[in-house]
């Protein structure tokens, strides 16, 4: 249903930089925007209070998860029990083990795109599972500075998320190279 490069930009709707937070799923409404945008689903009612609550807790569980497979550190053990408890609601559910293998358990017929609250929380959740289940150096944090952005990594030398975060970096070691340095007082 949802492919890793939308379980990363799931991941990536709340960033916490140096110099200030943005959550792309602040409130209902934002949340709801975010999800008719950019993965194409949208109800006929605004979410629920309880839904927008679920739906942030498995964001926070799915960055923390990928955290953890990026830097080659075992599962949170709240985080894996959370995601693959939003995962099992599907008719087609994915497990994440300790060890980083997935395994798929399928409980009845599922559709291609998600038809309610449910299995859109669990197809979100599958797919960080089936992102999570790649090798850590395919999962990167940007190396800029001021940037948090998770990223699929499709060059071993690649270490930004963006051309732009790639430019200021070296833009900014060049400019250090290039500044006289003062004597120490």
């Amino acid at each position: 249903m949802f492919d890793s490069q939308q379980a990363l930009a799931f991941a990536n709707t709340r960033l916490d930089r140096p110099t200030e937070s943005v959550d792309q799923l602040a409130d209902r409404d934002a949340a709801s925007r975010w999800l008719a945008q950019d993965l194409g689903y949208s109800q006929q009612r605004p979410l629920r209070a309880v839904e927008h609550a679920e739906l942030l807790r498995l964001r926070d569980s799915s960055r923390r998860l990928i955290q953890a497979r990026s830097a080659g550190i075992p599962p949170p053990a709240e985080d894996l029990t959370a995601v693959n408890h939003a995962s099992a609601a599907a008719p087609r559910a994915e497990r994440l083990g300790a060890d980083w293998l997935r395994s798929v358990q399928f409980t009845a017929t599922g559709s291609s795109s998600p038809r309610d609250f449910t299995e859109l929380i669990s197809g979100l959740a599958s797919a960080t599972i089936a992102l999570a289940a790649n090798p850590p150096a395919s999962i990167a944090e940007c190396g800029a500075d001021d940037c948090v952005m998770l990223f699929l990594r499709t060059d071993p030398r690649r270490h930004w998320h963006s051309d732009r975060c790639g430019n200021r970096m070296r833009a900014a070691r060049s400019y250090a190279r290039r500044r006289p340095t003062t004597p120490a007082r």
